[in-house]
């Protein structure tokens, strides 16, 4: 049955909005442009009638609670939103596509639909949102990111940071996580909270100390809140990280997106399409553009009274985001 350090950045130099947008209205004048796809009847006499019936009442009662056994297991739903949060590693997730091709390849008839809002050295108190304001506005702002996306459960993958920041962060980073926890429960949201691992870059004295703590903290943040969590045991061998050893590389992505896949909806792996991640990408690519323009000081900040006009033309992108999920379901389902 079926269970219910550096920003990445996906534009270059001089694409902005306009030219996103244009290219998403005329894709063939841009193509050619740069020249570049039962039933049988049976007797049954009085005791077989009435071990049938009772059997029938029997299931009925036990189904429902299998059922639930099985959905439980699973801690997405079909037709989930889901929001990430988080820092850096989060972050990058959105520009090779592995972790939502392995969800959607794994259940492509739940219909999931993933935004990724994390971002580059954001911690569990959105520190690096406050763009030109306080730290509180950062918080402020995470907040709003989160309800952009509108999700229904938030996966939320904070501590890489504080474990490489040193004792006053990792000292803070329950208070933080509790708070986050309250405000996406409060928005009536799901949360589901991811525990850190180590990387091998790092070379701070206390940094396998720090990061044992965080780890400690997310699952008895998860378990106070009664909410779910996902503990990622493992360790990235150098095959699996980039040269410097403070991220994963994309081998690294692909193991963290089986890893997070087969706790968030079960199954198991599957191979990769590249029209699949493509169709990810691009999807990833427009939301981007939605949700954190890369002018946004003159569009939504300080200095918007000159250009703000413009921010009438974000939700622009919106119908051709919708498309391209309905576009990665599609391709989903052709790879069963």
């Amino acid at each position: 049955m079926f269970c219910p350090g550096a920003i990445v950045v996906f534009y270059t130099i001089g694409f902005d909005r306009r030219t996103a947008i244009f290219r998403l209205k005329y894709p063939d004048l841009i193509q050619r442009s740069i020249q570049s796809p039962f039933a049988h009847q049976i007797k049954m006499n009085f005791f077989q009638t009435y071990s049938t019936c009772l059997a029938g009442l029997l299931l009925s009662f036990v189904w429902p609670v299998v059922a639930s056994s099985q959905e439980s297991d699973q801690m997405l739903r079909p037709n989930d939103r889901i929001a990430i949060i988080g820092g850096t590693l989060a972050e990058r997730m959105q520009g090779n596509g592995l972790f939502e091709a392995q969800l959607q390849l794994r259940r492509p008839e739940w219909k999931l639909i993933v935004r990724n809002v994390a971002m580059s050295g954001d911690d569990v108190h959105g520190y690096a949102r406050k763009r030109f304001d306080s730290p509180e506005k950062g918080y402020s702002r995470l907040i709003s990111d989160i309800e952009l996306a509108a999700p229904t459960v938030v996966l939320v993958m904070y501590g890489f940071s504080e474990a490489s920041d040193g004792k006053e962060s990792v000292e803070l980073f329950e208070t933080g996580l509790r708070k986050l926890v309250a405000s996406i429960k409060e928005k009536k949201l799901r949360a589901i909270l991811v525990t850190p691992f180590s990387l091998s870059g790092y070379r701070r004295p206390d940094y396998e100390i720090a990061m044992s703590l965080c780890r400690e903290v997310v699952v008895r943040v998860a378990m106070e809140n009664g909410i779910p969590s996902i503990e990622i045991d493992w360790k990235p061998t150098e095959s699996e990280l980039l040269p410097d050893q403070l991220l994963v590389n994309e081998r690294g992505y692909s193991v963290l997106a089986d890893k997070l896949a087969e706790a968030l909806v079960g199954g198991t792996h599957h191979e990769y399409s590249n029209s699949l991640l493509q169709t990810i990408v691009r999807k990833n690519e427009w939301f981007f553009h939605r949700y954190r323009p890369q002018n946004e000081t003159y569009l939504t900040l300080f200095r918007k009274h000159e250009q703000g006009n413009n921010a009438a033309e974000l939700p622009e992108f919106e119908p051709f985001i919708a498309k391209a999920d309905e576009e990665i379901w599609a391709r989903a389902s052709e790879a069963q």
